[in-house]
């Protein structure tokens, strides 16, 4: 399904977050981090390539759609760009995209969120994009819970 080359040593690394930047660019974090707060989910990560923050609204295992929705968004931010799902303009390119996040495991006794993710982000203006694809967060450790 969403499973490719990114996750091929994905069994030695426990926890993991990584994904592929436009097809071709492995982005895997150098320092990353879940957390709920205020019935939302956070998960951040950063390496030189830039940042992916994911934000779910009342998080449970399931399905969820990043189209811009106001309880669920993506966003990848680098050196010139903040790309994000929540950039919507009708008759740009932007208005033409699509994400999810599945999250399949929310173990809120071990504190820990596993699951899958790909989006298309557009800037503020519509006209750049960027697409996020094989993404994956393995038992990644929630840092809080409120």
């Amino acid at each position: 399904m969403l499973l490719t080359a990114c996750n091929d040593s994905l069994s030695d690394k426990t926890p993991a977050f990584q994904a592929l930047i436009n097809g071709d660019t492995e982005w895997v974090p150098v320092d990353y981090s879940a957390s709920v707060e205020n019935d939302g989910l956070i998960i951040f990560g950063i390496n030189q390539h830039g940042s992916i923050s994911i934000n779910i609204s009342n998080p449970e295992i399931g399905e969820f759609d990043l189209y811009g929705i106001i309880n669920h968004s993506a966003i990848f931010q680098d050196d010139q760009f903040q790309y994000s799902t929540e950039n919507n303009f009708v008759g740009s390119i932007g208005f033409h995209r699509q994400g999810k996040v599945i999250i399949n495991e929310f173990n809120t006794e071990n504190n820990y969120i596993s699951g899958y993710f790909y989006f298309d982000a557009f800037d503020f203006s519509g006209q750049n994009t960027i697409n996020i694809s094989d993404g994956i967060f393995y038992r990644i450790p929630i840092s809080s819970f409120n």
